[in-house]
């Protein structure tokens, strides 16, 4: 593991393979820096992966940690610091060989939402995103924003049914969001509060492993 300043976001990297072949971007919750997906990747155990966890650009207002959205309703909010960095890692991911379809963006709570605000609008899909205990927080504006590239994005959200902080009835209306546009997408509710929870492990290693299987063998809901 290794720190490095990487498209204007300061980003740590954590490999399980001299060769990886997919690229999994951490992406933390409020108030979170770029060491906290550290144990949540080792303890994923993704096979021939490269991780790269980026710190969000923006001081949060509680004086510590990060966020990668600063501001209120009421004054209006920042987020360029996170688009330009997260376009330009992208950018240094594919230039490492990763193809497109070999990039996941996995998120919780803060992170989650902007995994799925910022997929959604790229104009080429990637091999998914997992956003864990997250929302959307104005769908009619991503609605408005999201490309029509981006639904070859599958999605494999999960949620614990005991979280008091994002109820998971916002995964459930982001699951009828993205089902309306037409992606592969998976909700996954089990008994947790809001953290990343050991029951989501096995399926995220193997939703990372096989997209494509995952949903071909995952029963409908």
């Amino acid at each position: 593991m290794h720190a490095a300043v990487s498209s204007n976001l300061i980003t740590r990297i954590y490999a399980t393979s001299d060769r990886p072949k997919k690229a999994i971007v951490g992406l933390h919750g409020w108030t979170g820096n770029e060491h906290v997906f550290e144990p949540v990747a080792k303890m994923m155990k993704v096979e021939h992966a490269k991780w790269y966890f980026p710190r969000a650009p923006y001081r949060s207002d509680l004086g510590k940690g990060y966020t990668w959205f600063s501001g209120s309703d009421e004054k209006g909010w920042n987020f360029e610091k996170t688009w330009i960095g997260l376009h330009q890692l992208m950018g240094d991911i594919q230039k490492e060989g990763f193809a497109r379809e070999n990039i996941f963006l996995i998120g919780f709570s803060q992170g989650a939402s902007l995994a799925m605000e910022y997929a959604l609008r790229l104009p080429y899909g990637i091999g998914g995103i997992i956003p864990i205990a997250g929302f959307i927080k104005t769908l009619d504006v991503l609605e408005s924003e999201a490309t029509p590239q981006s639904t070859d994005t599958p999605v494999l959200l999960l949620h614990g049914d005991q979280d008091s902080v994002i109820p998971h009835t916002h995964s459930e209306e982001a699951k009828t969001f993205l089902d309306g546009r037409g992606h592969e997408v998976h909700l996954e509710i089990y008994n947790a509060p809001h953290k990343i929870s050991l029951k989501s492990i096995p399926l995220v290693q193997e939703y990372i492993s096989n997209p494509n299987h995952f949903f071909s063998a995952i029963s409908p809901q």
